[in-house]
């Protein structure tokens, strides 16, 4: 029911009978998938709740991820320890100890969190293990900084910090015997071995405060969000009430000799400069592992002690030789002799060398630019940034920020980096800074910039400029910013303007300069007031409104509006405006509007549709929710998540002001006909933004055909031009909707 370990560790099992002091041994031998659903019961998730169901078998290991990581997993899952007659769990406080295989692909972000524990109920957590990465000094008795590409393990009763770190590097994508040992009867603490050859090897115990330890009820394993994007692989567990029946029944004892994961470096320094090579070694007796360094096949001093670090803190002409670890184990006699590493010690002074120049950078005008240069040479390595020949005060790194970039404020012209170091200044090559207007486009061609799925945009930092007139009466976010519509002949889009206070009114025609983005699949113009590339410019007041295209329910995923994705395009974000609808959520007089909450609209063919009254729009909340509208008019906003299969679901009608829901009929229609060339141009006065259709007959009496319907005007000035094929004699007839 073993496994044996993988060829990188050396170590193997050998078969042995089940004791009695083993309360079980999890093998994960379930079909790929979620262990809670594939377990039968085995295991089972104690948060979140509901369980997400992504807890994952993968080939007879326990996959550990983090959530809001590359995977983002959430569930954690514990097996139950008392399961069977005749365990040795006496559903008491006891001494237990638990044992698994780990196995690191993707490292921690920094102090990590607790990744295993014993679980008394869904909310008490006793003898972690953390893993780690980084330096951990913000808890005192943990300050280490662990070799690149390695992680340590620290341990805790109940602390949700690693209260102790067991103090040896361990290597990615290396198998691992973790064991720890939970104590709460007595010393209420936690002890952590790593690849122990027996429980009096090395070991780190917890020390933070325990207050009344309870009896575990189960060993379980955690998927936190602060782990970024780890991932670790878990094997082999067994849980008993002694070190030897956990450790034995997951890895043997047999001698085999350590091996080196990662193999010692190659250092080319100067004469006086330090210099540090090292190696990370693995095998049984982890932590009492013995490494003696070797020049030239000769023992040297470790003014470390007994470490995988070699550090020369002043480089000699004489330290210059081939450099090896032997890596020991003690209690065996058995070693193993790393790779050979060379030490090269230059004693010529060389200027530094510019390993990458500065290149050529263009932005839009307000943007930040970033410069950058990399050098190599005898330190210390001092910067100067000049821009057209003239030193940059304060501009002493190797990357230099260009805030606020324009053609009249000096922040444009040739920058070039000079490197200095006790020998010399090396400069750098030149680099020319440019600014450039962003394209000016229409808000139609904005909303072709969209991937072909979802809609949503490709790329959120180009910048573009639009002009069109302002569509909503209220500002539609929170206070500090600024959120309206926008329109041009081409369509509409909302524009988000974060730290802004001025809000624009409708009917202004102002110029939008900024970056695509999204809003819960709402395409926005997504600005910033702290960037000064982004911009609203007011270019006219009390410009008329565009007249709503007047739409069917059905527009959304309509073939004869082009479909799901040509309604996005074409209407999302413009004014639209519906006829003869019925409001079935309330009666004139006995319910009134209220902010943040959705309303359905119906009409005669009993379709629905969404009428969103936002939060913020005051001249509507409080009003009386009529039993009939003529019209309902405002900027078709969308809300929908972002991965949603059915695009056409997220839209929502956004009146702005009380007026857009007119309840009054209009009055009747009078016009004129004059001919001009044979066909008949007909006037009459109109209702702004109500929706006239236009009959034809060619007898008094009928019958009479719609010519057109959803004519909708923002003046009064209302006017249809019959350029069809007509008959000698024909009567027009006009009408609301």
């Amino acid at each position: 029911m073993k496994k044996t370990l993988l060829a990188a560790t050396g170590l193997y099992l050998t078969v042995l009978s089940v004791p009695a002091d083993l309360i079980w041994y999890e093998p994960f031998n379930y079909p790929d998938g979620c262990i809670e659903t594939n377990a039968g019961g085995v295991w089972i998730c104690h948060s979140p709740s509901p369980a997400k169901l992504d807890a994952i078998v993968g080939n007879h290991q326990l996959q550990n991820s983090a959530t809001g990581g590359a995977l983002s997993r959430q569930d954690d899952v514990n097996r139950p320890l008392a399961t069977t007659a005749g365990s040795p769990y006496t559903n008491g406080p006891q001494y237990l100890y638990a044992s698994f295989t780990i196995n690191c692909t993707n490292l921690p972000n920094g102090n990590g969190t607790y990744f295993a524990h014993f679980l008394v109920n869904n909310s008490t957590f006793q003898g972690k293990v953390f893993a780690l990465t980084g330096n951990a000094a913000s808890n005192a008795p943990l300050n280490f900084v662990p070799l690149p590409n390695t992680y340590r393990l620290g341990v805790s009763g109940v602390a949700n910090y690693a209260n102790k770190v067991f103090p040896v590097d361990l290597a990615m994508n290396t198998e691992y015997q973790v064991v720890i040992g939970w104590d709460p009867a007595v010393n209420y603490s936690a002890t952590l071995w790593v690849n122990p050859t027996d429980a009096n090897d090395a070991t780190v115990a917890s020390n933070d405060p325990v207050s009344a330890p309870k009896a575990a009820t189960a060993f379980a394993f955690r998927q936190a969000s602060s782990f970024g994007n780890a991932f670790f692989t878990i094997t082999n567990l067994a849980v008993a009430t002694t070190f030897d029946e956990a450790a034995t029944n997951v890895w043997n004892t047999a001698p085999i000799a350590p091996v080196v994961v990662y193999q010692p470096k190659s250092v080319t320094n100067f004469v006086g400069n330090p210099a540090t090579l090292s190696v990370v070694a693995a095998g049984q007796g982890l932590a009492g592992l013995t490494y003696q360094w070797q020049k030239n096949g000769g023992d040297v001093p470790n003014p470390n002690g007994n470490t995988n670090v070699l550090t020369l803190a002043s480089l000699a002409a004489s330290d210059a030789g081939s450099y090896t670890v032997v890596v020991g184990n003690p209690t065996t006699g058995l070693s193993t002799t790393s790779a050979v590493a060379r030490l090269v010690v230059s004693t010529q002074p060389v200027p530094p060398q510019i390993t990458e120049q500065p290149t050529n950078t263009t932005v839009y005008f307000g943007q930040t630019a970033m410069l950058s240069v990399a050098a190599a040479g005898e330190p210390p390595l001092t910067y100067q940034w000049l821009n057209n020949g003239n030193p940059i005060s304060g501009a002493t790194d190797a990357t230099l920020s260009v805030p606020n970039v324009q053609t009249n404020n000096g922040t444009t012209g040739t920058y070039r980096c000079d490197v200095t170091n006790p020998f010399g200044t090396t400069p750098s090559s030149n680099a020319v800074l440019a600014a450039v207007a962003p394209p000016v486009v229409t808000i139609g061609h904005l909303r072709i910039l969209v991937d072909p799925v979802f809609f949503l945009p490709t790329d959120t930092t180009a910048l573009y400029t639009v002009t069109g007139i302002v569509t909503s009466w209220t500002n539609l976010t929170t206070l500090g910013n600024s959120s309206f519509y926008l329109q041009d002949d081409t369509g509409g889009i909302d524009v988000y303007f974060a730290g802004a206070d001025a809000q624009p009114q409708a009917g202004d025609r102002v110029t939008v300069t900024g970056p695509l983005g999204q809003f819960n699949s709402l395409l926005e113009l997504n600005l910033a007031a702290n960037d000064p590339s982004n911009q609203v410019l007011t270019n006219s007041q009390n410009n008329l409104l565009p007249p709503g295209a007047v739409l069917p329910f059905s527009f959304t995923n309509s073939a004869a509006f082009g479909g799901v994705g040509d309604a996005i395009r074409r209407y999302q974000g413009s004014v639209v405006t519906f006829t003869n609808v019925f409001f079935p959520d309330g009666f004139a007089g006995t319910n009134v509007f209220a902010g943040g909450q959705n309303y359905t609209l119906t009409n005669q063919a009993g379709e629905t549709f969404a009428l969103r009254v936002d939060s913020r729009v005051g001249d509507i909340i409080g009003q009386p929710i009529p039993p009939f509208a003529w019209t309902v008019s405002g900027p078709m906003s969308f809300f929908l998540g972002n991965t949603a299969t059915n695009r056409s679901g997220g839209y929502q009608l956004l009146p702005t002001r009380y007026a857009d829901i007119v309840t009054n009929a209009p009055p009747p229609a009078t016009g004129t006909i004059a001919l001009v060339n044979g066909q008949a141009a007909v006037s009459w006065t109109a209702q702004p933004f109500m929706s006239y259709s236009l009959l034809r007959a060619t007898d008094l009496t009928g019958p009479y055909v719609p010519l057109i319907t959803g004519l909708t005007f923002n003046t009064p000035a209302g006017q249809y031009t019959d350029t069809n094929p007509v008959p000698a004699t024909r009567f027009y007839r006009i009408v609301s909707p």
